[in-house]
């Protein structure tokens, strides 16, 4: 055990005298997470404003209820001058100005809402689904109230807008993901990326060791084969631990973030990072100089991490990109992060998600150790 150490201690110590190192492994992910997450959450305070332009009878109280159902926008009641005005100094994404006369254009047949809009942006192509689809709701109410007495068109809206949708009374099995999580999710992703860089780059100094002769040196020491490879592959799980306690502390200061219960985290970020070593020491085993395991870790490392969902969700690709994007370690590392942040603990998934991320890991560490010459 005393000698695992000593070259456990090496290695490390050699880590932390590296600038290029620390800068990669701390500060590059701290300052991507800090930008990229300041971003997000400014963005979700700040929804985009729709200015609504309507009287106070009860047909327009009851459609200004079912048009803030929507509640990606912030809705406000302002006069049409104020719309006209904030719409030409693109204040908000559009204005919807509710007619006095909507019996009579329902019935001649004309569009139920008036737009105020300076330019078609994604906000705008976004929000007009939803009004399209609260002028039919308003349509079919007309249709249904129209046989009865007068006041029936605004009890029927009031029933529309008091519904609050489909109630599901079976067992979760996996909660909504908030924006909150995926907020978090962002971080743990950039983590995972930056601890790949990190790690591969400290993998291949076995290579530059090869040459310099510390390798063989450490070969003909009175340390076994079993003692040297432990003491390379747990101070590279100790780096990846460090870097990845600093940067969810770091965050949990800055964004006061909530990694879920650390009994499932801990463990589950434990398998992730000892896969990310078996990623590293797979590049040192198959290639010849570290300026080879630079640019193949590069290519591997981005592209599969575009394929995993750590950029973006995995969700919102096409669905062959889906099955394609099984056969990398990121997906199943950012799916069981999912299931473990977002409270849903749903065992099936976090069983399957760790088999995967088992399998690549000994895999990596077969291809990996196998192309480590003990000569």
């Amino acid at each position: 055990m005393r000698k695992i150490w000593t070259i456990l201690s090496l290695h490390l110590k050699e880590f932390f005298k590296s600038p290029g190192t620390l800068v990669l492994m701390f500060v590059m992910p701290a300052l991507f997470s800090w930008i990229f997450g300041g971003i997000s959450v400014n963005s979700e305070q700040t929804k985009p404003v729709v200015n609504v332009v309507s009287g106070d009878s009860p047909v327009h109280t009851e459609i200004l209820h079912l048009l803030k159902q929507d509640e990606h926008y912030s809705w406000k009641k302002v006069t049409r001058k104020q719309a006209e005005k904030n719409v030409s100094a693109q204040d908000v994404v559009a204005a919807v100005v509710l007619p006095n006369d909507i019996s009579q254009r329902i019935t001649e047949k004309k569009p139920i809402f008036d737009i105020i809009l300076q330019r078609k942006t994604e906000n705008y192509l976004a929000l007009s689904s939803h009004i399209e689809g609260t002028a039919g709701v308003i349509l079919r109410s007309y249709q249904v109230a129209s046989a009865r007495d007068e006041g029936a068109f605004s009890e029927v809206l009031e029933t529309i807008a008091a519904n609050k949708g489909v109630t599901v009374e079976k067992q979760i099995i996996q909660k909504d993901t908030n924006d909150s999580v995926v907020i978090n999710l962002m971080f743990v992703g950039f983590a995972i990326m930056f601890m790949m860089f990190g790690l591969s780059g400290a993998a291949s100094a076995i290579l530059d060791e090869r040459i310099g002769g510390t390798w063989g040196r450490l070969i003909v020491s009175p340390a076994n084969k079993l003692q040297i490879s432990l003491g390379y592959l747990l101070a590279y799980f100790l780096m990846g631990w460090i870097q990845f306690a600093v940067l969810m502390a770091a965050m949990n200061i800055m964004f006061e973030t909530t990694w879920g219960r650390l009994s499932y985290f801990i463990p589950f970020a434990s398998l992730v990072i000892l896969c990310v070593v078996g990623f590293g020491l797979m590049i040192a085993g198959l290639v010849k100089t570290k300026q080879q395991a630079s640019a193949i870790s590069a290519v591997l490392i981005v592209s599969t991490c575009m394929l995993g969902g750590v950029y973006w969700p995995i969700d919102v690709v096409p669905e062959i990109m889906q099955k394609i994007a099984l056969g990398v370690p990121q997906t199943w590392a950012m799916s069981g992060f999912k299931e473990i942040i977002s409270g849903s603990l749903h065992t099936g998934t976090l069983l399957k998600d760790t088999t995967a991320l088992l399998g690549f890991s000994a895999l990596f560490f077969f291809i990996g150790l196998k192309g480590m010459k003990f000569e």
